[in-house]
């Protein structure tokens, strides 16, 4: 294969007396010009895929196929090495391509058209390629369409095409290698960098130059992660990440170590850092002009993985069991602390405890609200949904009269029920633990003034103690990240 060498804009030039003859190297000869062409596609790129179907396999096409797509991808930054990634309304497609700065001759937005025959189609880490077969070392290899022969293959046409990306969820990003969003360019919304990549930048700026993962998530504790990966070598390696919440513009790959590894990560590839609009508040974190009157996240808290748990111990709160000897412990999972109650094996025929907040004052504020975020631990009596329901309950209480002291069940106290202001975790009937805590929504305290308390009461039963029967209330609440804000 004919190496691929830089465009170097440095003119050689020969000057014999009055004769001057200026040459330029060129990378491949440049498609046509910025018009439409006499092509037609014959075939989407959703068609073309089915080419292909057998993972670890080479497919060449002997037939004259002509696909059209517009660039949404390629190697300007640096972050794409010799890929361009084309799309049409059925799909799309990652084009391996033997040479340099491609950008020049197919920018985003460029359509094109790709006359396939003796191209191949295979997969490269679970993510359907198109090039040529190459034998190396002996073994057959998916390589970039030579640099003499790409303006046959890839013809351009027209430029600044519109170029949107797909809007979608991340449960739309799947894992088959025929997956529609796979190689397209997606844009997924509410996303943030996890707290640990916060502050970090995109990628390796060492002589090594290592391509590096950060993870993005939903936020308030969820732990379902999409990995975003950049390269060391692109020209933004070295931007600090933004620290916000937003929408995530990217080129959805996988990552397969072999191509019947049933382990797949999802990656977003970003083209550049415009790509990542994290420019809102995070999630949980209070809008901007807000007074926060109370924050606790219990990062603060001793807080063990495995027993003996600490009790949650906070100055000013009251953690206290109304019946039964249990009280919230401080967990730790994954580096997060957290709020945890469970009746399960108190062998109490009924369980009722109280976490109370300290006073909050709400005379110098208007406009003023509650959110929390909570999971429901358990919620089936065995795992994989073969059991039955044990879910106990938690109360969301507001009291303007009690003092902070002393039981808050006590004769004279007032509580009014707000829980149904609030959305609670449904728990799972698949796993012991949900994906991600549950967000409460906004809660509105404005009609209130004075000093308030809020309380999380829990209320369970374990009669039998370990063994479980119908008529139990022993699933677990986890409860973190308590803020009231006001203006």
């Amino acid at each position: 294969m004919k190496p691929f060498t830089k465009t170097n804009p440095a003119v050689l030039c020969m000057m014999m007396f009055v004769l001057t003859i200026t040459s330029c190297i060129k990378n491949f000869d440049a498609p046509p010009g910025p018009g439409e062409v006499n092509i037609v596609a014959n075939t989407s790129i959703n068609a073309l895929k089915t080419y292909h179907t057998i993972p670890g396999t080479f497919d060449e096409i002997t037939e004259d196929v002509i696909i059209s797509g517009v660039i949404t991808a390629n190697d300007k930054t640096g972050n794409f090495y010799k890929q361009l990634f084309i799309q049409d309304t059925s799909g799309a497609m990652q084009i391996l391509v033997d040479a340099y700065s491609l950008y020049a001759s197919y920018p985003v937005g460029r359509k094109v058209y790709v006359k396939c025959k003796g191209l191949t189609l295979s997969d490269s880490y679970g993510n359907m390629v198109l090039g040529i077969k190459a034998i190396i070392n002996g073994s057959p290899s998916m390589e970039g369409i030579p640099a003499a022969m790409v303006t046959k293959n890839l013809i351009g046409s027209t430029l600044n095409n519109p170029v949107e990306p797909l809007t979608i969820t991340a449960s739309d990003l799947g894992t088959t290698m025929n997956n529609r969003y796979i190689n397209a360019l997606v844009k997924l919304e509410n996303y943030e960098f996890v707290t640990g990549d916060t502050g970090k930048i995109y990628s390796d700026t060492s002589s090594y130059k290592s391509t590096t993962n950060r993870l993005v998530s939903t936020g308030c504790g969820s732990t379902l992660t999409l990995t975003v990966r950049t390269s060391g070598y692109a020209n933004f390696a070295g931007v600090k990440l933004p620290s916000g919440n937003g929408s995530l513009t990217a080129i959805y790959t996988i990552y397969k170590s072999s191509p019947t590894s049933a382990t797949t990560t999802k990656q977003m590839i970003i083209r550049e850092p415009g790509d990542v609009q994290f420019d809102n508040s995070r999630c949980g974190a209070p809008p901007v002009g807000t007074i926060v009157l109370l924050n606790e996240d219990f990062e603060t808290q001793t807080a063990n993985t495995t027993f003996p748990y600490v009790p949650v111990t906070i100055a000013g709160w009251n953690n206290i069991s109304e019946i039964g000897t249990r009280t919230f412990d401080a967990r730790i999972f994954s580096n997060n602390k957290y709020a945890y109650m469970s009746a399960f094996g108190t062998n109490n025929g009924a369980v009722k405890t109280w976490l109370v907040t300290k006073g909050i004052n709400l005379n110098n504020t208007t406009s003023e609200t509650l959110n929390f975020e909570t999971k429901q631990d358990f919620y089936m009596s065995s795992t994989n949904g073969s059991g039955f329901p044990v879910p106990s309950d938690l109360k969301i209480l507001i009291s303007t009269n009690y003092t902070g002291t002393g039981n808050p069940w006590a004769a004279g106290v007032n509580w009014t029920d707000i829980t149904s202001s609030a959305t609670l975790s449904p728990g799972s009937t698949t796993s012991n633990y949900p994906s991600s805590y549950t967000p409460s929504g906004t809660i509105d305290l404005s009609t209130y003034s004075g000093t308030v308390y809020i309380a999380f009461r829990y209320e369970g039963t374990d009669a039998a103690s370990t063994t479980t029967v119908a008529g139990d209330k022993t699933s677990a609440w986890e409860i973190d990240n308590i803020r009231v804000w006001g203006r």
